[in-house]
């Protein structure tokens, strides 16, 4: 899937959500996810048990190995090489490999560092069983659902990952309304939700807020800030479990 966003923003934003999502646990929902192997002396670590990255549901280990980059490559290649979909493509300084697992798309993600190789095993449940113009439009819907933003925002992404006894979800939302308007905006529509605003700060001469909202046990912390290309939201809710 690919939204129209700056590169650096996007990059940032990967980042951001695989530092969150480091401890998943509490109550995601349980898929036969395909088991990527790992080569003889490689360590493999947890990065998200399960997260839902725009409604797409995503696991992802992280992987170092002493070898060089080529003899751990040459390791996936074997291993993929029979299998549907099987490709290899190198991005910048990172090599990545994928094939297709049923309704699972694996991606061995590598790049080189001086002391061996390090990378992510990424699989995401990416085809539906059944492919249709519906399926795909509920999909697209429930990206950013029940967040409330001006007329115009295009949602970046939509983020949903567990930790322990709550669910986390963090939504990125871009505009070209300024802070001020968009804080306005937020302020009226979520207090006309049921939530309250425990903490509204404006800092920077405006160019950046930080409103606190909080319903029963659920708590919403939305940053809004200007950029050169634009404003952006980013809405992190957290409700126990």
């Amino acid at each position: 899937m690919t939204v129209p966003a700056p590169v650096p923003f996007l990059r940032w934003m990967l980042a951001a959500w695989l530092c969150l999502c480091s401890v998943a646990a509490a109550a995601p929902p349980q898929l036969d996810w395909p088991a990527i192997p790992s080569p003889a002396g490689a360590k493999t670590f947890w990065i998200a048990e399960y997260i839902e990255q725009n409604t797409i549901p995503m696991q992802i280990r992280g992987i170092e190995s002493k070898e060089p980059m080529e003899v751990v490559s040459r390791y996936y290649e074997k291993w993929l090489a029979d299998k549907a979909g099987y490709g290899v493509n190198t991005v910048g300084a990172m090599r990545v490999l994928g094939a297709k697992f049923g309704v699972y798309q694996v991606s061995v993600q590598l790049r080189a560092r001086p002391e061996g190789t390090a990378g992510r095993l990424v699989a995401a449940k990416v085809y539906d069983e059944v492919q249709s113009e519906q399926r795909l439009q509920e999909r697209a819907e429930r990206i950013g659902k029940g967040f409330p933003r001006p007329a115009g925002s295009q949602v970046v992404s939509d983020t949903l990952s567990y930790d322990e006894g709550q669910r986390n979800r963090t939504i990125v939302v871009t505009n070209n309304v300024s802070v001020e308007t968009n804080a306005l905006y937020l302020r009226e529509q979520m207090i006309r939700l049921g939530w309250t605003l425990v903490q509204d700060r404006t800092v920077d001469g405006g160019t950046r807020s930080a409103l606190v909202f909080r319903r029963n046990g659920e708590e919403m912390v939305v940053a809004i800030s200007k950029r050169d290309d634009g404003y952006f939201i980013v809405a992190s809710q957290t409700t126990p479990e």
